[in-house]
């Protein structure tokens, strides 16, 4: 609903009380509860709009949850990562302590036969061979001297082996470190993200709650602002028909209420599209949805329009948008208006008795071609007419 639209509503309203109580004594409250109404209007129109922008601001917040699901998804991936790496480094320290205490044991093992070596010159292996016993002896030592030399190869091979593995596994460390650091930096990256998306979510949430409460206050306030001045126009309205014996408008008192049996105001003629009924519909001159305060029935210009029961005239005049209009007062806090009249046939004060005709079929007012419209108030406020018939 729009502000226009809300407007213009409450003006009917306040316009048709100001017809129903004495001018003098109302003029004060009814610009009170227009004013007060308007207020009411605005602050509802700032929530209607607020409330668009929040609808607007939550398709956003959808896809800033969607975003968060996936970050955390890969922070999920990242940890993962993370455990593995750690867990790797782990195993690789261990094999790497491993190959360090056998790089250690190969040395010392290395350095004992240099040092024997040193300690006996090369005669040693000379002196060696030459105190065999005999050729077998000879030959056994030989091949001793060359298992000696042999060994002493593998060993200096397995040593260069054992330092190749070492700096491999120092340099699997050091590489599988730096991609943890990596993957850690990503971590926060993706922390900070999802942070800030968690902030900006909780700060349009705030600004816009914030915003609805504080036209919603007013929005309270100038309800109950209007629901008093209401009140105090109900009540001038009851003294009002105390004084007159029962007219709610200073009207002759010397008719009889209907018995509940009414009549139609133009027989022969009945609503017959959607837009003619009681209710929301799109307005067929200012182009937007608001209420339909009656029935409409088109029927020819001049047609006679009938008092639907005994009553008092309290209004036989021009009322703004619904032209030439008559209000009649049936008593028992009900009263029927005739709107778009061409022409009248009563006047303020006059009775009116069930099947008078009051006024004349016409388009005078917010019309779009000849017709009558119908409007029944119970308590102040419009009903649907065809609830009496």
């Amino acid at each position: 609903m729009t502000k226009k639209q809300i407007i213009s509503g409450i003006v009917g309203v306040v316009v048709t009380l100001g017809i129903l109580i004495s001018p003098a004594n109302a003029a004060s409250l009814t610009e009170q509860l227009a004013e007060s109404n308007e207020k009411q209007a605005a602050a509802q129109y700032q929530i209607d709009m607020t409330q668009n922008t929040i609808a607007g601001i939550e398709t956003e917040i959808g896809k800033a949850n969607d975003e968060m699901s996936r970050i955390n998804g890969v922070i999920d991936t990242i940890n993962a990562e993370i455990a593995t790496l750690e867990a790797n480094i782990a195993k690789t320290q261990q094999e790497l302590d491993i190959a360090e205490a056998k790089r250690k044991e190969q040395e010392e093992s290395m350095n004992e036969r240099v040092r024997t070596m040193y300690m006996y010159g090369n005669g040693s292996m000379l002196e060696f061979l030459f105190t065999s016993n005999d050729f077998a002896d000879f030959v056994t030592k030989v091949d001793m001297s060359r298992y000696i030399i042999e060994s002493d190869k593998g060993s200096l091979n397995a040593l260069a082996e054992t330092k190749k593995v070492i700096d491999e596994k120092k340099a699997k460390i050091e590489a599988d470190r730096l991609l943890t650091i990596s993957k850690k930096a990503e971590q926060e990256a993706a922390l900070a993200q999802q942070e800030e998306i968690k902030a900006q979510k909780d700060s349009l949430l705030a600004q816009n709650q914030a915003i609805v409460a504080e036209y919603q206050a007013i929005v309270a306030a100038e309800a109950a602002n209007a629901a008093s001045i209401e009140a105090q126009v109900r009540e001038m309205m009851a003294a009002q028909a105390a004084a007159s014996g029962g007219s709610t408008t200073g009207g002759s008192s010397s008719f009889v209420p209907s018995n509940g049996t009414y009549q139609w105001p133009c027989p022969g003629y009945y609503p017959i599209y959607d837009d003619d009924y009681f209710g929301t519909r799109l307005h067929p001159i200012w182009g937007d949805y608001r209420t339909h305060y009656g029935v409409d029935m088109g029927a020819p210009s001049g047609t006679p329009i009938m008092a639907m029961g005994n009553g008092s005239v309290i209004s036989a005049g021009w009322n703004g948008g619904y032209g030439n209009c008559v209000i009649i007062d049936l008593g028992n806090g009900l009263q029927a208006m005739y709107a778009h009249m061409s022409d009248f046939a009563v006047s303020s004060g006059q009775t009116v008795n069930k099947g008078d005709v009051v006024g004349y079929v016409g388009s005078t007012g917010d019309s779009t071609g000849a017709h009558l419209h119908f409007g029944v108030l119970s308590g102040g406020s419009f009903v649907d007419p065809l609830g009496y018939f």
